[in-house]
């Protein structure tokens, strides 16, 4: 899934356990362009790094162990991935979308459609309770 750092989803896949994220990775950029692209170092590639640069975005993205070259990269824009890694853990305190009860793709999407709209209302309520 693919959102911003404000919680906007912009791009969502649902794939099999047992592929990679990197395969689908083009598939959720490819309509985001002159943005910071923050990943973890499961998309780290040559290819898919000249790939996000390629639409003009900026790849944050750390390298991996076994790297060669050690990549540079953003520090503190890569430190805004925990906003995003706290949003994924939200959505999986429903028990539906944490444990996958429903069988069909078309369901799962639904009820994680649910699930972020019920955490959006949360920041716009607790947002007008503090002001």
């Amino acid at each position: 899934m693919a959102i911003t750092p404000d919680f906007h989803v912009i791009e969502g896949y649902l794939g099999g356990g047992n592929q990679a994220d990197l395969n689908h990775a083009g598939d959720l950029t490819a309509a985001v362009s002159g943005c910071y692209i923050t990943e973890d170092k499961g998309y780290d590639s040559n290819k898919h790094r000249i790939y996000l640069m390629s639409n003009n975005n900026f790849p944050v993205i750390p390298g991996r162990k076994n790297r060669t070259e050690p990549i540079e990269y953003d520090k503190d824009k890569f430190k805004l991935r925990s906003k995003i890694e706290n949003f994924f853990a939200l959505l999986k305190e429903n028990r539906q979308l944490a444990l996958r009860f429903e069988k069909s793709d078309l369901a799962f999407l639904g009820f994680i459609a649910i699930a972020v709209i019920k955490y959006n209302l949360f920041l716009i309520m607790s947002f007008a309770i503090i002001y």
